[in-house]
């Protein structure tokens, strides 16, 4: 009974994800590999790596650049990114895409931060509409309120119109701040801090079968966020206090108390002398630039957890871990093609380029 009963579920779920198991394998067949990113690190200039990047997948979201620019080849490679989101949520079996469309949410989060910012020092609509990736609340359904967001003439009427979302109580507890110091830093801090909360609350609602996949890759994503926030915060010279206010109260592979003993800590060595010796350490690069070390302890976290999505993949490609690999594989893509523009229009020399790529 219990054999026939596992075969009906292998075939239950083998059936879900069939769908999405096919569009994995074709939107992998576009990826760019590693000698063809260290070839367009050779480019001479932004005009020269956005017409070699039109032979590629990105072609339909570059055909519309007029001022060929790192500027806008990064807002069209992140629109890439988000054709991508929506292709593996709208294939993947229900019971995960809550899931996934959480994960997504850290750029729906980003619109809200830029629009927020934005009207803070009065950018104008036309230039918020540029910078603002609409397309990603087509995923959520949000476009019109983000439209109408953008018509509002402050900071105080955009957190109205956001009243009766997820965004309410957080909107709310950094007008309070807004209003004593006129930045909109709190909202930024307090909108990643919910997201990545409810990350790893969202992991542990997909079917056991997926739980753990999720768990892992979220709780990584959480930890990495906690580390980075407490070391920027300590270069800056915030007080504990304040440092505390900024990280989750759920961890994964840190414990509470390792938090406090970070934030706590007198200085930015002692900070990252005490990464160094738990389970991160491992990741925490030689020490130079901080910047440099940053970009490094999460190349390398970022490069593990692809390796590990991928892994799992190869060995039931019927999880969450396939569309979720492709997902992080295709942002680290992403990512490096960003570092690249920015890196030629600051005329840095290729083996320069080809050193930061993940």
């Amino acid at each position: 009974m219990q054999n026939a009963r596992g075969r009906k579920e292998r075939v239950t779920r083998v059936s879900a994800y069939s769908q999405v198991v096919v569009k994995v394998g074709v939107e992998r067949s576009y990826l760019i590999d590693r000698r063809t990113l260290q070839n367009l690190a050779e480019c001479k200039s932004s005009e020269e790596l956005i017409s070699r990047l039109k032979r590629s997948i990105y072609r339909s979201v570059l055909k519309g650049i007029e001022t060929p620019s790192a500027e806008e080849l990064q807002y069209s490679l992140k629109e890439e990114l988000i054709r991508l989101y929506r292709r593996m949520v709208d294939y993947s079996p229900e019971e995960i895409r809550s899931f996934l469309k959480d994960y997504i949410s850290k750029l729906e989060i980003e619109n809200l931060k830029a629009l927020l910012r934005g009207k803070n020092v009065g950018v104008s609509q036309r230039t918020l509409v540029k910078r603002l990736h609409l397309s990603v609340e087509d995923i959520f359904g949000r476009r019109e309120l983000f439209i109408q967001a953008i018509k509002d003439r402050d900071v105080k009427s955009v957190i109205e119109r956001f009243r009766g979302t997820e965004y309410e109580p957080i909107l709310l507890e950094g007008m309070h701040k807004y209003e004593e110091t006129g930045s909109t830093k709190f909202f930024d801090f307090s909108l990643d801090r919910a997201y990545y909360e409810n990350l790893l609350n969202s992991a542990e609602a997909v079917p056991w079968v997926d739980r753990e996949i999720a768990s892992s890759f979220a709780g990584t994503e959480v930890d990495l966020f906690n580390i980075v926030t407490i070391i920027r915060s300590k270069f800056l010279g915030y007080p504990s206090h304040s440092i505390y206010r900024m990280v989750t109260h759920r961890f994964y592979k840190l414990t509470e108390s390792q938090i406090r003993t970070l934030i706590s800590s007198e200085s930015l060595d002692s900070v990252l002398n005490a990464i160094k010796k738990g389970y991160y350490g491992k990741f925490l690069p030689t020490l130079g630039r901080l910047e440099e070390t940053l970009i490094k302890f999460k190349m390398a976290i970022k490069n593990f957890t692809s390796s590990a999505l991928e892994k799992k993949r190869v060995m039931n490609p019927f999880t969450i871990a396939s569309p979720l690999s492709l997902m992080v594989r295709k942002e680290v893509e992403v990512e490096n093609l960003m570092m690249i523009s920015s890196a030629i229009e600051f005329g840095w020399k290729p083996e320069d380029i080809t050193s930061i790529l993940f």
